[in-house]
């Protein structure tokens, strides 16, 4: 398995070899690229499961340092043009590669470089959109609206209909991780509207990803399947490592509502071995916490821990915070399985916590679900009907009529 700080060089060359000449390549490389990565010890018993838990990720100082030294050597060498243009790749690379601070610091920069300077507005649009993405991957909500609305304000004023439903597709998941599915499906729904106007593959899969996710929330497995298919045949045809670990990963979500869980398992493991490729850390951390509640289904107490504590570790290194709440929802079914009472408890109202902190309502109602169950086996019946009745509402007001028969059977019993 190649680690994630050498793949993390490779993109970061790639970078450097689209903005500079060979000369210049090898003089910044041989000043201050690392040459080498950390590799992992293969041991005994289940290899892929043991490279997977033994994954190193934590190679931030190196990727800072590396940014900070090409912004400085760049911002001499290149029109301002072209800088703007390497500055925005390298925004890229910091999201994908979960180096959110980074992703900030260089956005900013971007603004600072195009502010008052009309001709570069379109620049300073795209800048306001990445800073969305990364306050929204943060669970910053108001601060991602407020950038979203800024970069949309431009992009109305520049007709650019592609932009526009970039805002929109932002939106809309964000209202899906509210739980608001309703407002989220409007949203998906404007965007592929203005996308009639500018045709772009891209985008409209990944609105169509999106929209897949909330067939699969509703139930609707058979929809989410259909939208799933079709935007993993665009991305395959572009290439889009990136997108094609998320559709893997929301393809092994909906086996694991369907309980199917071997299938669900092998889709996470094409999203790993995907993310492992593209160097993209977000993709990874859920997909390990996923495979953590499956294993946590199973029974299976010290792989369902593994995971979901190398899932905790690189969710706290993106700042993931409703991932992070979601491990702690797993850690905390994982303990209730063992038998160890006082540990689920703190675990699981620790994830009601944060996520009615977050204002996600979905997945406080599943927290709440999990309250539920905990309760009702010890016999407190009291406590099991009011965690229950939680989850149900929001349930109810969905319409997931899988998980609402579940509880229903739980509160006749």
């Amino acid at each position: 398995m190649k680690s994630l700080s050498k793949k993390r060089n490779e993109l970061f060359g790639d970078i450097l070899r689209n903005f500079f000449n060979e000369r210049d390549v090898s003089e910044f490389s041989r000043r201050y690229t690392p040459n080498s990565g950390i590799s992992i010890v293969p041991e005994d018993g289940s290899q892929r499961n043991r490279e997977q838990v033994s994954l190193e990720i934590n190679t931030y100082h190196q990727i800072q340092s590396q940014i900070d030294l090409l912004i400085t050597y760049a911002e001499n060498k290149l029109s301002k043009v072209k800088f703007l243009e390497l500055l925005l790749q390298l925004g890229q690379f910091t999201i994908t590669s979960g180096e959110l601070a980074s992703a900030v610091y260089i956005h900013e920069k971007i603004l600072s470089e195009t502010e008052n300077n009309p001709s570069l507005n379109h620049v300073s649009a795209y800048a306001y959109l990445a800073l969305g993405e990364v306050n929204r991957k943060q669970a910053q909500w108001q601060t991602s609206f407020e950038y979203i609305k800024q970069a949309n304000q431009i992009f109305i004023k520049q007709k650019d209909f592609k932009g526009r439903a970039e805002c929109e597709n932002f939106l809309g998941a964000i209202y899906a991780e509210w739980g608001n599915l309703k407002l989220a499906k409007e949203h998906f729904a404007n965007g592929l509207e203005l996308l009639e106007k500018k045709k772009d593959a891209l985008l409209s899969g990944k609105i169509e990803v999106n929209l897949g996710i909330i067939c699969n929330i509703e139930g609707d497995l058979e929809g989410a399947l259909s939208y799933y298919h079709r935007a993993l045949l665009n991305f395959e045809k572009l290439e889009d490592l990136k997108r094609m670990a998320e559709i893997r990963h929301n393809m092994g979500m909906m086996f694991t509502k369907r309980k199917d869980y071997r299938s669900a398992i092998a889709e996470f493991e094409k999203s790993i071995t995907i993310s492992l490729k593209a160097g993209y850390l977000p993709s990874l951390g859920i997909s390990y916490l996923s495979k953590a509640f499956i294993y946590s289904k199973e029974g299976d107490h010290s792989l369902a821990e593994a995971f979901a504590d190398k899932a905790l570790e690189i969710c706290h290194k993106t700042n993931d915070k409703l991932s992070i709440a979601d491990i702690y929802k797993i850690k905390g079914i994982v303990q209730r399985n063992k038998g160890q009472v006082a540990k689920a408890k703190d675990y699981l109202m620790t994830s009601l916590r944060i996520n009615k902190e977050l204002k996600n309502e979905l997945n406080e109602a599943e927290a709440a679900y999990e309250l539920g169950i905990l309760y009702d086996d010890q016999g407190n019946n009291k406590e099991s009907k009011k965690y229950f009745q939680m989850a149900l509402k929001y349930y109810r007001g969905i319409n997931a009529k899988n998980e609402v028969e579940e509880i229903e059977n739980y509160l006749s019993n």
